[in-house]
């Protein structure tokens, strides 16, 4: 059972509700629509033709001369310290791209002497030991072949002349140029040379770069907005709903409006109206109001209560100067 005051809306105004919810189920239909043909979306990025280029050394030396740690002829692959009795290092450099064939590559080892003071070089000697450049190949390799003793002794005479100056040191230093899919690029290592009275020590050293090609796509994520396609549909048609329920109630069940007014009326005004008897007013003044409300706002200036006779389908306020009156049947049956 709907509320007196919503039905007496909808038994006044019912083509206009009925409209304002159709409007309302369109709305929410096309909301539905735009919100599924126009997703949340946000932009990725993807890496392409992904290449990866690497640079390592490796040494190996052969022990040649009697020692108390190794047989002659033994052969050390990268020990972490290589005998004096083993003195021709033989130093590997080999750049190689693990995805694509380089286009053209080319490798240099040269042996460097730096003099240095407070971090600052103020000397330095280059000594080319080899190179190798080839095109069309995953990797190139190029091994060179170090005297370790004409090393140490031209180190000595170097770290003589520089005196209290600055320190003199040593090292293998690789390079690396290379085209491949598309990308060129560089590599360097420098591999420290240290000695000691019985040994001496290159370190290993490797570089890597990796190549890429930035890609941005629109993709389409999980809904964040508050109301979902789906509900927005579902609000469209129970609003399309109440709108065919509202004009099929108007059409077939719709009351008479002044009664609905009574209803409401006598809904709001209950606490001052009271159920009786209404005897004729005899001589009496009796006064019509117009509504309810009117007859209820007559007993509130008057201290007194509205007395209702459901038999006659009257409501009275009992005054000594008046009988004032509301007549709700006749006013029912007058609409």
């Amino acid at each position: 059972m709907l509320p007196p005051r919503l039905r007496y809306v909808l038994a006044k105004r019912g083509p206009a509700v009925a409209l304002v919810l159709a409007l309302l189920a369109l709305a929410a239909f096309g909301a539905a629509a735009w919100t599924t043909a126009h997703p949340p979306t946000t932009t990725v990025t993807d890496r392409a033709n992904v290449q990866h280029v690497a640079l390592d050394t490796s040494g190996r030396a052969t022990v040649a001369g009697d020692g108390a740690l190794h047989d002659p002829g033994t052969v050390l692959d990268d020990p972490a310290v290589y005998p004096r009795a083993a003195p021709d290092l033989v130093y590997t450099a080999r750049t190689g791209s693990t995805n694509a064939s380089f286009a053209r590559v080319a490798q240099n080892v040269t042996l460097v002497y730096t003099a240095t003071r407070d971090d600052e070089t103020f000397w330095t000697r280059a000594v080319p030991l080899g190179s190798n450049a080839t095109t069309d190949t995953e990797s190139v390799t190029t091994p060179v072949r170090i005297d370790t003793e004409r090393v140490r002794e031209r180190l000595a005479d170097y770290r003589a002349a520089a005196g209290d100056a600055g320190s003199v040191d040593v090292a293998v230093r690789t390079t690396a140029t290379y085209r491949v899919a598309g990308y060129e690029g560089s590599l360097s290592t420098s591999a420290p040379l240290a000695f000691g009275d019985a040994w001496y020590d290159v370190e290993s050293a490797a570089d890597t770069r990796r190549h890429d090609d930035e890609v941005a796509r629109t993709v389409a994520v999980p809904s964040t907005r508050l109301v979902p396609p789906w509900a927005l549909a579902g609000a469209g048609g129970l609003l399309a709903l109440a709108a065919l329920l509202v004009v099929g109630w108007y059409r077939a069940w719709r009351p008479s409006v002044p009664r609905l007014a009574e209803a409401v009326h006598r809904h709001r005004h209950d606490e001052w109206i009271s159920t009786g008897r209404v005897p004729e007013p005899g001589d009496a003044l009796v006064v019509e109001t117009a509504t309810l409300e009117d007859l209820v706002d007559v007993g509130i200036d008057a201290g007194s209560r509205v007395i209702h006779d459901p038999e006659r389908g009257r409501y009275v306020v009992v005054t000594p100067a008046a009988h004032y009156r509301y007549d709700a049947r006749a006013d029912g049956d007058d609409a």
